[in-house]
């Protein structure tokens, strides 16, 4: 790969990149986790916050306990324990830390949502 953009270089560094273990920094630059388990939800908050200790499974667990707290069976998360949160946990662990989420269609696009993506 060769490029004199920012981006063609950062995907560079990334691919030559031999340290692919958890928590650990690829690049000076860059924070990734990989996917242990059923804990993609967690590792993703984790990724994209650049930070190891953003979120921990405990805190996931208890957004799921607080989404529904008188079911048996919780509907947010793997029924054996190990992950697999939906959608809603995301969105909750985003909102703790003043983020949100704005939905994209793309069968739905409009001038508007043209225009919050190129402003951003």
């Amino acid at each position: 790969m060769t490029g004199g953009c920012a981006c063609c270089t950062w995907i560079e560094k990334v691919i030559r990149c031999e340290e692919n273990q958890v928590g650990v920094a690829m690049t000076p630059d860059i924070y990734h986790e990989k996917q242990i388990k059923e804990l993609c939800a967690l590792h993703s908050l984790n990724n994209l916050f650049q930070d190891g200790g953003a979120f921990a499974k405990s805190e996931l667990d208890s957004i799921c306990y607080a989404l529904s707290p008188d079911n048996w069976f919780n509907p947010h998360k793997s029924l054996l324990g190990t992950g697999n949160y939906d959608i809603n946990v995301i969105m909750a662990a985003l909102v703790t830390k003043g983020c949100g989420v704005i939905w994209f269609d793309k069968r739905k696009v409009s001038s508007r949502t043209c225009a919050i993506t190129t402003t951003a």
